[in-house]
């Protein structure tokens, strides 16, 4: 791939896009490093300028990271967890040619506070069924989830979930409601924010404090519109991305 300055593309584009046909061609793949600043100059006779450009918007874009004093490298492809269909991690992980598994770091009952009972449509004051997991794949922590359930759903879960963790495998809440409990699992109202990883996330995910994560917050019903659970997934922003396709509307 030439890079010229006759054409109407910038040439840090021009030279982002001779990055990404080296990674989709697979001569660099996840973990290599690219080549050093100087030798990209020497290759396309551009300035360090445009080569700072190119990689900064590759770093933007996903495809490339760095390790300061060591140098950049090509990133892992990100999980793309599509919007259109509420779908578990073990699902999306196997999709994508991974093993799930998962840690267990709290199951129990708490006293939940005013907002997660208000959730739960229970009495203030009412005893319920945390857990905090953490979903692993190929040996990576790539989301950390917090579930709250009632104690009449939640208190056969505890021994469930430590049952699945032994066999390393994935518990499954949703299928644990209609195989377990027979309730009929209706909807989910969701809700995305942008955050960042706080000191201990920090060291449960392995990631850097301060991190970018994906805070998704769900709440799921029965078809009686009854609510079943409050969870919080938070994901590692160099690992997942979401998407969706819409209508367009006038």
């Amino acid at each position: 791939m030439e890079i010229s300055s006759k054409s109407p593309v910038s040439l840090y584009v021009q030279l982002k896009d001779y990055l990404v046909q080296e990674i989709k061609s697979h001569r660099l793949n996840p973990n290599d490093q690219i080549p050093s600043e100087r030798e990209l100059c020497d290759k396309f006779s551009v300035s360090r300028t445009t080569v700072r450009q190119a990689i900064r918007l590759a770093i933007n874009e996903g495809l490339l990271y760095s390790i300061h004093g060591k140098g950049t490298f090509v990133a892992e492809p990100k999980i793309d967890q599509g919007l259109i269909r509420l779908t578990g991690f073990e699902e999306t992980i196997k999709g994508r040619g991974l093993t799930p598994s998962m840690k267990v770091l709290e199951a129990r009952l708490i006293s939940a506070d005013v907002h997660i009972t208000g959730l739960l449509g229970l009495p203030v004051g009412s005893d319920i069924a945390s857990f905090k997991l953490l979903g692993i794949a190929n040996n990576t922590p790539m989301v950390l989830f917090y579930y709250y359930l009632p104690t009449a759903l939640g208190l056969e879960a505890i021994e469930h979930v430590r049952s699945y963790e032994a066999q390393k495998g994935w518990f499954s809440f949703t299928r644990y409601y209609r195989e377990t409990k027979q309730v009929d699992v209706g909807s989910a109202h969701q809700t995305f924010e942008a955050t960042v990883a706080t000191d201990e996330q920090a060291v449960l995910m392995e990631y850097p404090p301060g991190g970018a994560l994906f805070k998704v917050t769900s709440i799921i019903y029965t078809r009686e519109k009854e609510p079943l659970e409050v969870r919080y997934a938070y994901y590692r922003g160099d690992y997942y991305k979401f998407s969706i396709s819409r209508d367009v509307g006038s």
